[in-house]
């Protein structure tokens, strides 16, 4: 419930994003001109290390595992991504730990009181917030997660010391472009003059090639700078690092997580080669990064829960992430039959994703979802009927579908759940029996 302070100003979180949507005017210009006056005004320049992660898929991911190795060489980090999964405090991390929400009802105070007038998109302000507590937790490394784009959004109005573009691919297109050389343009937005940028896509457009050129960066492509290749131990990472006192003796079969394909080994090779050009800020230690490899794990992406009816959670919402997807349900055991707990934004490319997927799936359970571009759940499940074809059934929301889906489901048989951020977060804390998920559990912007 949304509690209003005595000022007027709402006291708890709830309040406070309610509040968030109602500043902002939908005809206001897109610029960064309105986020860096707020910015100036409160002294928001930082002296520390600033990594910026742009990217279609992948980009939560990379956040994580920096933050991950680089807290474990002892850092203080201070790491921002987005959406969230289920409280708005994972978007906000200090040392991998969540902001609480005391804390950051001071962050959105203190930028009501620095805006005065000056309108702020939802996204713009809790950006400002979460670099407000980065100053205030004196961080000395900080980590920025691109909401959309990279050009444009409100993380680029601090210039990146390394900057990472994961993978480039169709989504959002009527803010990015409609080719990959189009999105490209707008993700190089986010590099910097002679500095470093980690490029993580295997087959980059012209368009990033040309941007690197004209601005003299030190360019380094996956592929040709370095690799990520997997082994029957586990992966590889490749790059000339003798300067740095690391032989490939130390670079090879590294930890590989289970259920990692070849585009979760590239970004963790992508996150790797952005934390070495730090040097020599932190010398990175692959011991360490033996440790967090060999634990880590990601709520929500190519989660797996064991069970008579084996779960699967995913936030793969564009075509590029629904092949990833389909790929890692063809590698697992086989099932007697799948269930798919699915919904989807209107303005993503159902058809693609529906073809890509058909074949693996029995049934499709539909929810509806919350929000300006949500597709009622009728009129989505009759568009899944052209295409698809498994069963189909259209519930209220998601955690209605998936409680449909797993009453129906018999042992040796599983349940996908996947198709957007706020689809998985309804329903993991229904599995987990928690309501609170792991710092960084964003990646990407609200899809």
């Amino acid at each position: 419930m949304a509690v209003q302070s005595r000022k007027g100003l709402p006291s708890n979180i709830d309040g406070w994003l309610s509040y968030l949507q109602t500043i902002h005017s939908r005809s206001i210009d897109l610029t960064l001109d309105r986020v860096r006056r707020v910015a100036h005004c409160m002294k928001l320049a930082p002296a520390v290390p600033v990594i910026t992660v742009a990217g279609t898929n992948g980009k939560g991911s990379v956040v994580n595992l920096c933050q991950r190795i680089l807290t474990a060489h002892g850092l203080s980090v201070g790491s921002y991504t987005s959406p969230h999964l289920v409280h708005y405090g994972e978007r906000i991390c200090w040392n991998g730990q969540a902001v609480d929400e005391d804390t950051l009802v001071g962050a959105f105070r203190a930028v009501e009181t620095a805006r005065k007038h000056i309108p702020l998109t939802y996204f713009e302000f809790g950006t400002l917030a979460a670099m407000h507590l980065f100053f205030q937790w004196q961080v000395e490394i900080i980590l920025l997660e691109v909401g959309l784009g990279g050009r444009l959004d409100a993380t680029n109005i601090w210039s990146a010391d390394v900057s990472v573009i994961t993978s480039i691919d169709h989504d959002h297109e009527s803010w990015l472009g409609t080719t990959r050389r189009a999105i490209a343009r707008e993700k190089a937005g986010i590099l910097r003059y002679a500095r470093p940028v980690v490029i993580g896509d295997p087959k980059p457009p012209l368009s990033l090639y040309d941007r690197v050129r004209q601005l003299r960066c030190q360019g380094l492509f996956i592929g040709v700078e370095f690799s990520g290749e997997v082994t029957p131990q586990g992966w590889d990472w490749h790059m000339p690092l003798a300067s740095k006192g690391l032989s490939p003796r130390d670079t090879s079969d590294l930890p590989k997580p289970t259920g990692w394909l070849e585009p979760q080994v590239r970004n963790a090779a992508t996150a790797l080669t952005a934390l070495v050009q730090l040097e020599p800020i932190t010398t990175i230690s692959m011991k360490k990064v033996r440790q967090v490899l060999a634990q880590w794990s990601f709520p929500g992406r190519l989660q797996r829960v064991r069970g008579a009816v084996d779960q699967l959670f995913d936030v793969a919402h564009n075509p590029a992430a629904i092949r990833t997807l389909a790929q890692f349900l063809e590698k697992l055991p086989p099932s007697n039959k799948t269930h798919a707990v699915f919904a989807l934004f209107g303005d993503k490319d159902l058809n693609q994703i529906i073809k890509i997927l058909d074949s693996l799936i029995d049934h499709w359970y539909v929810g509806g979802l919350s929000g300006d571009r949500a597709v009622a759940p009728g009129v989505l499940a009759a568009a899944i009927g052209q295409i698809a074809r498994g069963g189909i059934s259209a519930h209220t929301d998601p955690v209605m579908a998936y409680r449909a889906a797993i009453k129906d489901a018999r042992p040796g048989e599983r349940v996908v759940v996947f198709g957007s951020f706020q689809v998985v977060g309804a329903i993991l804390p229904l599995v987990n029996g928690e309501t609170q998920l792991p710092c960084g559990a964003g990646g990407g912007s609200p899809c």
